[in-house]
């Protein structure tokens, strides 16, 4: 089965320094982490591959190849350049298969999609002449490099039964195989033939030698300690300190990445002599998994480090991306995005529209692993938690270390409130706030479960509600600042204490009106609560219909995040990928999966809006990526705007938007003459206009006028869209 899927690559044509750059509405960009680097291949230029993405690079300048920019998929295993017919083969860990050919992706699907084999992994990739040679769990498959489809399904045994097959490789028209059943070879025109004419070598299935290599005529197989060259049955070379990942024979000697006990590495040459020369050392590499020379460029695929490029130096390429996976609480405003990486990895990284920055130090100072971070909206300084201490960075070199207490336990989330104050969640005591540089514990009550408290939010009257630990509801905290009493709550699925969907509470985000959202294992609740001293405090359990029958919003289904857009609008993440619902939650806008979007995963962690550019970054179980959403923060008065693209193209088939609007506006599109084209509410701070009039037609080319209405009834022309020929 063949698909053929057109990409943009000319970011292919010249490659670039930077990070993709922010697209137009509705595209996605990827936020893949590049550390762990496990292939490398020499064609037009070097590709190097980590699980999620693939770099194309010259060693100063890279461009990035993911499923946001054409790819079929994600986890990459095998990559192989076809220097016939110029072409990129990439192999998926679910046997997809993907072949990039000039400015079109072929996908060839044939083997993730039979049903003939329960075990279709791909074990080894190869090209040899037009074919790719996959040595998959079932046999081998000849892929057509000129055609883009299946070609011929070999099994390397005299039965024509599936066998699982670790190698295979094509010397002097003779096809050698690794096989669970030993060493076969066949003549290449026999292969696919059912009389006996595989032949199994023998002497070599004590030493199960999985790969195969071919080098100067000869051919080798070896193991994770030996190496034979046939028709030899004695090892031609043994480590007896070390396992081989792999054997690069690109060059005059074979190159051979070994790797060591204690995460050490390095790339060896073996000589003709036998004798070995070390080409890059452990104090260089942790885990090399492949090497190839190029040119006068030495490169070698670090899966813990990265790709390391030597010549006259020695450096390691950047390759853009955080440097870990990011699995702490993220912050984003108007200008920057905060991400601390968590569990076992320290630091955090930025992102902005120059790229992602990865921070371990300040000054002499190196970070622990942290577990949250928060920007004050008022100054733009960042604060961060750690277990044991918070950080406050006033810019990227100076910083103060805090402990808002001596109580044990750690500190895991932060909020900077309305007033500028900030808030703290201490694990196994409740809360602490800094408020006019002085700080403050606020205990949990004693009949209040401690120990397990994971996450907060403070809305705009004075309450902090806690997700309680041991899936029993919510905390509520009610300061007196806008109520007079203070107070803790405990809410449940009580319908007169709480009314929650469940007691099981994932999530928690205050919209734009106030309201409490609450995220569960069985759908969500939203609260609009007074002083909970005095009045009862319950949630409302949306009703939606879903496919005809009415239900409670998400119900039976684990809401891991929500998030807020500039319209009010929610963006929900679940096990089962990301969703954009209307402000009251009652319709469903958009609902992204990783088989209908770029999505790496389905499982949705974490989802921040950028509020100028309406960016969505959607965190998921395995990594970052983000999509141009329609909706922006609204301005809080009407001045100039911002209109993108413009002039457009006469062929434009996209969105225009108009940004800088505020909250909600009511836009005009007119021609010159005055006569009405268009209207729409901005949503948020931002309207789209499709160049198209009220019935649908494109507008010819011409000078369009904007007008906005604000929120107090007054009307300007605040812009004006070209569209003509040439742009």
């Amino acid at each position: 089965m063949k698909g053929i899927v057109s990409i943009l690559f000319c970011l292919l044509c010249i490659l670039s320094n930077a990070q993709n750059k922010i697209g137009a509405i509705g595209k996605w960009r990827a936020h893949f982490d590049n550390h762990s680097i496990q292939l490398v291949v020499k064609g037009d230029y070097v590709y190097a591959a980590s699980p999620y993405q693939i770099i194309r690079t010259d060693g100063v300048k890279n461009n990035w190849i993911d499923k946001t920019t054409g790819l079929s998929d994600i986890q990459i295993k095998h990559l192989a350049w076809d220097e016939n017919g110029q072409q990129l083969i990439v192999v998926y860990a679910n046997s997809n298969v993907d072949i990039l050919k000039g400015d079109q992706v072929y996908n060839t699907n044939a083997i993730q999609l039979t049903s003939l084999f329960p075990d279709k992994k791909v074990n080894t990739l190869r090209v040899y002449q037009n074919w790719a040679l996959l040595a998959t769990n079932f046999g081998i498959v000849i892929i057509d490099l000129v055609k883009h489809e299946i070609k011929d399904n070999w099994f390397p045994n005299n039965n024509q039964q599936s066998v699982t097959t670790y190698d295979a490789l094509i010397a002097n028209d003779t096809i050698f195989a690794s096989t669970s059943n030993g060493i076969w070879k066949c003549s290449i025109a026999n292969a696919n033939l059912q009389a006996s004419q595989w032949i199994h070598l023998t002497g070599y299935d004590s030493y199960l030698l999985k790969k195969l290599i071919q080098h100067k005529g000869n051919v080798y197989g070896y193991n994770a300690q030996t190496i034979i060259q046939f028709p030899q049955t004695t090892p031609l070379f043994n480590f007896s300190n070390g396992v081989i990942n792999n054997i690069d024979t690109s060059v005059s000697n074979l190159n051979i990445c070994i790797q060591y006990p204690n995460q050490k590495g390095a790339v060896l040459q073996l000589n003709k002599d036998l004798s070995l020369a070390t080409l890059v050392d452990s104090n260089q590499l942790s885990t090399p998994k492949q090497s190839i020379v190029e040119n006068n460029n030495f490169w070698v695929a670090d899966s813990t480090k990265g790709l390391l490029l030597k010549n006259n130096t020695t450096k390691w390429v950047p390759l853009g991306g955080p440097n870990a996976i990011i699995q702490g609480i993220s912050d984003i405003n108007e200008s920057k995005l905060i991400a601390p990486f968590a569990n076992a990895n320290t630091g955090y990284a930025t992102f902005n529209e120059g790229g992602w920055n990865t921070v371990k130090q300040i000054g002499n100072f190196t970070l622990p692993i942290l577990n949250a971070t928060a920007i004050s909206n008022l100054d733009n300084t960042i604060w961060l938690a750690s277990n044991n201490f918070l950080f406050h960075l006033t810019n990227e070199s100076k910083m103060e270390t805090l402990q808002p207490n001596s109580l044990k336990g750690s500190y895991l989330q932060l909020q900077v409130d309305p007033s500028q104050n900030l808030w703290v969640l201490q694990d196994q005591q409740g809360l602490a706030k800094q408020a006019n540089n002085t700080w403050g514990s606020i205990s949990l009550p004693n009949d209040f479960i401690k120990n397990g408290l994971t996450q907060f939010v403070v809305n705009k009257l004075g309450q902090a509600w806690l997700i309680a630990p041991n899936h029993s509801g919510l905390y509520v905290y009610q300061e007196k600042t806008i109520y007079p009493s203070e107070v803790w709550k405990q809410f449940t699925t009580q319908s007169s204490n709480g009314n929650l969907p469940s007691t099981y509470v994932t999530s928690l985000c205050q919209d734009l009106n106030g309201s409490i959202w609450v995220g569960t294992d069985n759908g969500i609740g939203i609260f609009n609560c007074g002083d909970i001293a005095t009045a009862p405090c319950n949630a409302y359990l949306p009703i939606v219909n879903n496919n005809g029958f009415n239900g409670y919003l998400f119900q039976k289904e684990i809401v891991n995040c929500i998030s807020i857009d500039g319209a009010n609008r929610k963006w929900i993440g679940t096990n089962n990928g990301a969703w954009l619902l209307s402000p009251d939650g009652i319709e469903i806008i958009e609902h992204f999966t990783k088989a209908n979007s770029p999505l790496p995963n389905d499982t949705v962690t974490q989802i921040l809006v950028q509020p100028i550019t309406g960016e969505v970054f959607m965190n998921t179980k395995n990594q970052m990526v983000s999509y141009r959403g329609t909706a922006t923060k609204g301005a809080e008065t009407q001045a100039s705007i911002q209109i993108f693209p413009n002039p457009v193209s006469s062929s434009f088939n996209g969105n225009i938007a108009i940004r800088g609007l505020v909250d909600n506006a009511l836009v005009k599109i007119t021609d010159l003459n005055g006569k009405l084209l268009f209207q729409t509410v901005a949503l948020g701070g931002q309207a789209l206009w499709n160049a198209r009039n009220s019935e649908g037609h494109k507008v010819a080319t011409g000078i369009y006028l904007v007008f906005v209405r604000d929120l107090s009834g007054n009307e300007k022309g605040v812009g004006k869209i070209m569209i003509a020929d040439g742009y």
